[in-house]
């Protein structure tokens, strides 16, 4: 790796200070505020002594600058850089890219997809999270007290790192010569929440020879509910996603009388068309329509957090010992865990699956999809009564179609303490490095390291058994039932009564219900016997073994120094494991009647659970070794060029790939200098994307959320990217400035197929049968599973897959900027900006089963939802203004994010939605185009006596609401925040 003398910034905007040909740092003026960090190895090379001045991008972030920001968390710096994307890490469980992720984070150079980023923790590679999209490091288990600095190399890397550093690299890098005791801690104040805490302890020693450092930290993020920002519930007539669903416990239902339908094992026949329950308005549902169906719209968001409960804990210990003069040991050992224990969701999930013939005698293709209610049921009995003029006396029961309904809604669910369902995440990670590095004689210099990571994930939901909860329904429920031999409603066996009569509240709005009776409540013990936990643990491994000889070929100097040379070897594997609990696993659960019968022999196999689909147990494991080279050549004090190939083979799960790059720089005056670079990179197939077996996300289509099935491709290529990047530098007195063009060509990305293309390819306007039945879009619509006829109405899930993509391109600048005041009464000033501009994101057309789901489309100024890439704002921008004076130090900033507009065409005008009248109500535009976010932060730093540190933040200085956006939470959680204005308080003494 290149060497060169680097300084901690003194700008708010981390990386955006960090300037020069070789990314080094942009020292900071005052005297008290720079922080001479002395001789490092910088991120993108394996050179041993190259120049300070080489053509790398580097950005560097030191500890001091972090304390100067108010000590971010992972995700908040990541938001911050100018140069990120679509960043993981907030709640944003509507998303399919954050759903199962929760309590983790990552990094999102360019906006091109975190998988694209290669994350390290001193120059060694972590392992991926065991996430649904787990293609990337968690940087929540990273030991942030450990932390010394940060570099960003924003360039591909493969020819020197191999895959994933696509985008660029970001190695995080412990602390040195660290002598005494540190501790710190923090309170962050958040409006209707209590708060977040944080602290630290971190111990290192000198004994000659040997050095020693010991972190230990906790993070602690406390509970902001949904309903606690107002921004978030605009209404249904002003924004119809922000959380409502016609799936709703207070639902329609089909009367059912006697008569004979074809197929039906019993006689029954519908009496009248579908009734809405009149508990739908007092409890306060929404009355609409879903074409000619009475529904009752439920806003599920409210039962949903922004932020969840989360904890943080991290230890981390590392030696170095000299070994002799020119061998030195240095071995690292992290712990980390991060507890989400109450995930908070919808009390139930929609009815996307229904129970077959083995329990709902009235299984028929002479109804839609659904579930029956028997007339001997107390609670259609009482609602009969209640609703003579919808029930007639003749029915013998009731049918409820499926995908409108949901078991628990309004009334909450009784399960849990606080009406929603609440599940769990626990993240926990183990790593050891070691290893030996020294020289051989004068010249040559060698680094031999291994690697060992383990990230372990328990993931547990709920959802409902289809098969029980018809049971249920027929008064056969409960674990005491035996439903051969068992009477309706008598002894162990239980009815469950689906009407809002056994609702006696709202549970969100205190709403009454004033049809209620407790004689048909619902038992809470007979909905624990139907609701029943998911669970998945999932563990990611990896080990990687460097071998790495660097040095300068002896008698050979051209006009600018040495010729400088590295080479070296990698050998990686990686694991990723999934065990699923009995009812989730497929290959023990594979159908809806298994529960109840133990058949395993079915033709749908999706599991058991009305909503969430299954899993197969998975232990997938693949390696790849790697050679490189480099080579720098100093031909005038003033002009260097620098080259690097690396050949990777991964057998027969990726194939084998060769990334060259050449990177130059000229110094053409002492003020100017201009560099560039010219590479291919690569990203292999993610072995998860390999395997054909199949992961459910859950995504909002056509009014509702639907499963959506993402199945692995054998057959997956790498994807392969040309990158190249033309920039200047200006360094003029107190004056300092880069401006970076960057360039990135992809070819076969790997992608998941857009399922909003898909669905909206076979229903254009998100309503009614729209194409359905199209010769042309046979193979298409096949990927749709519906309960009953063709229809948006009827859509229970959506097959996709994981595939090489269409081509991708994309180009923007980077400018940087900082001036110093160095005598300003007395003070010293900074001025720093940080622009990124992306000018174009040009993604072809998307083909799947011969049709056209995609065209071509450029992606900036684009919300982007359910495409292929993330949010892509044309420019993101902050300036700083600093003021240091003796033990003093303040910085405001400024944060700006430009306007980007929601391409959909449903969720606007001409479009309608339907009142309780079936009234059409025009869509507005509200949130279409989604506006320009300016936000200021304050922060102050004092020195005090006694080695303590007292820093003061305050984000958000104006208390700003994130731009509206047309989504579940009315806001871009990738872009945007919204906590609001908060205050921070952090003090650290050192003994």
């Amino acid at each position: 790796m290149s060497k060169g003398r680097f300084f901690c910034s003194a700008s708010v905007l981390a990386a955006a200070v960090a300037f020069g040909a070789s990314g080094q740092a942009m020292a900071q003026a005052t005297q008290s505020a720079a922080t001479e960090i002395g001789e490092v190895v910088v991120t993108g090379s394996f050179i041993r002594g190259t120049p300070e001045d080489a053509a790398l991008p580097v950005d560097v972030i030191g500890a001091d600058e972090l304390q100067k920001q108010g000590n971010p968390s992972p995700v908040e710096l990541m938001k911050s850089l100018t140069v990120s994307n679509g960043v993981l890490g907030d709640t944003n469980q509507f998303d399919s890219r954050a759903q199962g992720a929760e309590g983790s984070a990552t990094i999102n150079l360019r906006g091109l997809g975190p998988a694209r980023t290669l994350v390290l923790w001193n120059g060694r590679r972590l392992v991926n999270a065991p996430t649904l999209n787990g293609a990337s490091p968690d940087l929540n288990v990273l030991p942030f007290a450990a932390v010394g600095r940060i570099e960003v190399l924003k360039d591909g890397a493969a020819a020197t790192y191999g895959s994933d550093a696509i985008a660029g690299v970001v190695n995080f890098i412990s602390r040195k010569n660290t002598d005494g005791l540190e501790v710190s801690g923090s309170y962050k104040y958040i409006d209707n929440a209590s708060g977040d805490w944080d602290g630290h302890a971190v111990w290192g020693k000198q004994w000659g020879d040997l050095s020693l450092l010991l972190t230990g930290e906790y993070h602690y993020k406390s509970k902001l509910t949904v309903g606690e920002r107002k921004f978030t519930q605009p209404g249904y007539f002003v924004s119809p996603e922000t959380g409502f669903s016609s799936g709703n416990a207070t639902t329609a239902f089909v009367p059912l009388g006697p008569g004979s339908l074809v197929g039906s094992p019993a006689p029954f026949t519908p009496l009248a068309g579908p009734q809405r329950d009149t508990g739908c308005a007092p409890l306060g549902g929404l009355p609409s329509f879903s074409g000619t169906t009475p529904t009752c719209l439920f806003n599920y968001t409210p039962y949903d957090n922004i932020q969840e409960t989360e904890e943080r804990f991290q230890l981390y210990a590392e030696l170095d010992y000299d070994l002799g003069e020119n061998t030195k040991l240095h071995l690292e050992g992290l712990y980390a865990e991060t507890d989400t224990p109450d995930w908070h969701t919808s009390p139930s999930y929609l009815a996307l699956q229904v129970p077959t013939a083995t329990t709902n005698p009235a299984f028929t293709s002479g109804l839609s999809a659904g579930y029956f209610v028997p007339a001997s049921n107390p609670g259609f009995a009482l609602y009969r009564s209640q609703n003579p003029t919808q029930i007639s006396a003749a029915a013998t029961g009731a049918y409820i179609p499926g995908v409108l309904y949901r078991p628990l809604a309004m009334g909450g669910n009784p399960l849990f303490g606080d009406g929603s369902s609440t599940g769990s995440r626990k993240f926990e990670a183990y790593r050891v490095s070691g290893g030996i590095s020294g020289k051989f004689g004068p010249d040559i210099g060698y680094d031999l390291s291994a690697t060992y990571m383990r990230e372990d994930l328990t993931r547990i939901g709920y959802d409902t058994i289809v098969s029980r909860f018809q049971l249920a329904l027929r008064g056969l429920g409960g674990p005491n039932c035996n439903i051969a031999t068992g009477t309706p409603g008598v002894g162990g066996c239980q009815y469950f009564n689906p009407f809002s009569n056994a609702i006696q509240s709202n549970y969100i709005t205190g709403q009454t219900n004033p049809n209620y009776s407790a004689s048909v409540a619902n038992s809470p013990d007979l909905i624990s016997w139907f609701f029943q936990p998911t669970r998945v643990d999932v563990a990611t491994k990896v080990f990687v073994t460097d071998l790495v000889f660097n040095g300068e070929l002896p008698g050979l100097e051209l006009g600018g120094g040495a010729v400088g040379w590295a080479f070296g070897g990698q050998y990686r594997k990686q694991w990723y494991q999934a065990d699923y609990d009995a009812f989730s696993d497929l290959t023990v659960t594979p159908c809806i009647d298994t529960p109840v019968n133990g058949t395993t022999n079915c033709t749908v196999r999706n599991g058991p659970y009305m909503f969430l689909g299954g899993g197969t147990p998975a232990d997938l494991s693949g390696d790849n070794w790697g050679a490189f080279a480099e080579v720098s050549l100093p031909f005038t004090d003033n002009f260097q060029i620098q080259g690097a190939a690396r050949f990777e083979d991964y057998g027969s799960k990726g194939g084998s790939t060769f990334n060259p790059k050449v990177s130059a720089r000229w110094q053409i005056s002492e003020v100017f200098a201009v560099r560039g670079s010219i590479g291919t990179t690569f990203r292999a197939p993610p072995l998860t994307s390999l395997d054909p077996g199949q992961v459910t996300s859950l995504q909002f289509l056509g009014g509702a959320f639907r499963a959506v099935d993402v199945v692995g491709n054998p057959g997956l290529d790498p994807e392969k990217a040309t990158t190249y990047s033309v920039g200047a530098i200006v360094r003029s007195g107190p004056f300092r400035a880069t401006l970076d063009y960057w360039n990135f060509d992809f070819k076969n990305p790997l992608v998941t197929e857009p399922v909003g293309g898909i669905f909206a390819t076979l229903f254009p306007t998100g309503t009614g049968t729209g194409n359905c039945g199209a010769a042309a879009l046979a193979g298409l619509q096949s990927r749709f599973t519906f309960n009953g006829v063709c229809s948006v109405a009827n859509l229970s899930r959506i097959r996709t897959q994981a595939i090489n993509g269409p081509g991708v391109k994309t180009d923007g600048i980077d400018i940087l900027a900082t001036f110093d005041v160095d005598d300003f009464f007395g003070a010293k000033l900074q001025f720093g900006t940080s622009v990124t501009y992306v000018h174009k994101y040009k993604v072809e057309a998307t083909t799947v089963e011969g049709v056209t789901v995609s065209p071509a489309f450029n992606g900036v100024g684009k919300l982007n939802y359910q495409t292929q890439i993330y949010p892509i704002p044309e420019w993101k921008g902050q300036f700083y203004v600093e003021y240091a004076r003796d033990i003093h130090t303040a910085r405001v900033t400024m944060n700006a994010v430009d306007s980007y507009v929601d391409q959909r065409t449903s969720p606007f005008p001409p479009n309608v939605v339907r009142n309780g009248a079936n009234a059409a109500v025009p869509l507005t535009n509200a949130g279409q185009k989604i506006k320009t976010q300016t936000t200021f932060d304050f922060t102050y730093r004092a020195i005090l006596p006694w080695d303590t540190t007292v820093v003061a933040t305050v984000d958000n200085i104006f208390d700003e609401d994130p731009s509206f956006a047309r989504l579940d939470l009315g806001y871009d959680p990738f872009t945007g925040g919204a906590l609001g204005r908060t205050y921070k308080l952090t003090v650290t003494k050192k003994f």
